[in-house]
Parts: C-alpha cells; sequence; structure tokens
C-alpha cells in the first residue's frame, strides 16, 4: 500500500517539496541538488521502493554535496524502514 502512495506523490514531486522536506529535517541544501535528487527520484523511484539502489546511490553520492548526500541517505533509509519493511 505504501508503494502505491509513495509512487503517486512522487510523480506529483516538485523542487520546491524537496526544499521544503529538507528544510523541515533540518537539511541544508542548495537548488542545483535538489533538482540532482527531484530528478533521480523522479526516474528511479520504483528502484528505491522494490530494488537495490546501490548504483544510484553512488551517482547520486558523486553529483552532490557529500553533507548533503549523508544526511539525504540517512532519511532514505529511516524512511525505508519506516513505510517499507
Amino acid at each position: 500500500m505504501y508503494e502505491y502512495l509513495i509512487g503517486e506523490y512522487i510523480k506529483k514531486m516538485t523542487i520546491n517539496d524537496i526544499l521544503d522536506y529538507a528544510k523541515k529535517n533540518n537539511i541544508t541544501i542548495s537548488e542545483n541538488d535538489a533538482i540532482i535528487l527531484h530528478s533521480y527520484a523522479k526516474k528511479y523511484y520504483k528502484d528505491f521502493i522494490n530494488g537495490n539502489p546501490d548504483n544510484i546511490l553512488k551517482e547520486i553520492k558523486s553529483k552532490i554535496n557529500p553533507e548533503t548526500y549523508k544526511q539525504a541517505y540517512k532519511l532514505y533509509i529511516e524512511n525505508k524502514m519506516k513505510y517499507l519493511k
């Protein structure tokens, strides 16, 4: 059920949603990093939900600020464990 809801949300998600979520979680993020995260979330959300996103995460890590990546990865793991058990 969560998989469907997450997919529907991702389809409608904007860059501002990412910036707002980061702010809400006390993460400093540049607009460029938000654009990159948005792009990867839109394109690969099914891999993050059902697959093994290790290669995708490596790509993201090489493209965004290291501290932003560290914090975003931490949130990804927390939310994955919470919603995708």
